[in-house]
């Protein structure tokens, strides 16, 4: 067995809350918008003993907090790519949440024009399906204000961030650089996917059903969908057990 890529030059790019070295799988975690990988650091005790959680960590956040933050699309993939190609020695999948699920598209986009090992599975959660209609064009340009009504629609951003400018100072200008990249997402150019894709959406999200239905379009394989009681974190909430159980069963 080769020695744990977790010691090569990518793992800034990676946090391994649970190291599982003999892993039969590994499942690579996109953070959403403004987020990073402490998002996913409560997964790898609700996912099967055999699976191994990577979480990706992008520039400009948590221990990378220095490091200047990406703004473009092509860019986060190309360098997700070649960040990310020491973990492929081993079968793996891929999960994103709303900026997420169009990284880990583009990761799996990349990965097949490239013929490097392609995903098992991907997973997308809150994100219309490629070929839906460009949605908030302009958010990277939002004032504070405007912003901050963004967040506290969507939920997920506890109440005491909102009301602290101290820390509004440091996630704010994350978020307005997520989100150009968000703006800034083309589909890639190549062959569909052929992978399953299983797609996760908020019963009160404002990502529709309609839309979530379109990821069928990306790949060959077969998709799934199914939506969970909340909003757009609908993946933290109440809702997160049965979230967790539908991603450890297409895992198995």
């Amino acid at each position: 067995m080769s020695s744990h890529p977790n010691t090569t030059a990518a793992n800034a790019w990676v946090r391994l809350p649970a190291p599982r070295p003999a892993a039969r799988l590994r499942l690579v975690c996109f953070h959403p918008a403004g987020a990073g990988p402490a998002l996913f650091r409560g997964w790898p005790e609700r996912l099967p003993a055999d699976v191994e959680l990577l979480a990706v960590q992008l520039p400009g956040r948590e221990a990378r907090f220095a490091e200047p933050r990406l703004t473009d699309y092509r860019t986060a993939v190309d360098r997700l790519h070649s960040a990310l190609l020491p973990y492929l020695d081993r079968p793996y999948a891929l999960f994103g949440h709303s900026m997420g699920a169009l990284l880990a598209y583009g990761f799996a986009m990349a990965v097949r024009r490239s013929g490097d090992r392609a995903p098992e599975r991907l997973l997308v959660s809150g994100s219309p399906g490629p070929g839906s209609a460009p949605r908030r064009l302009g958010r990277s340009t939002w004032s504070d204000e405007q912003l901050v009504a963004a967040l506290r629609s969507m939920g997920g951003t506890p109440e005491e961030v909102l009301a602290e400018p101290g820390l509004l100072a440091l996630v704010l200008p994350t978020l307005r650089d997520d989100f150009a990249v968000v703006e800034s997402f083309h589909r890639p150019d190549g062959p569909l996917l052929d992978c399953p894709v299983t797609v996760l959406g908020g019963e009160q999200d404002s990502v529709s059903t309609e839309e979530l239905h379109r990821w069928s379009a990306a790949t060959s394989g077969d998709t799934s969908v199914r939506t969970f009681p909340g909003g757009h974190f609908f993946l933290t909430g109440p809702a997160a057990p049965d979230v967790l159980k539908t991603v450890s069963a297409d895992l198995t």
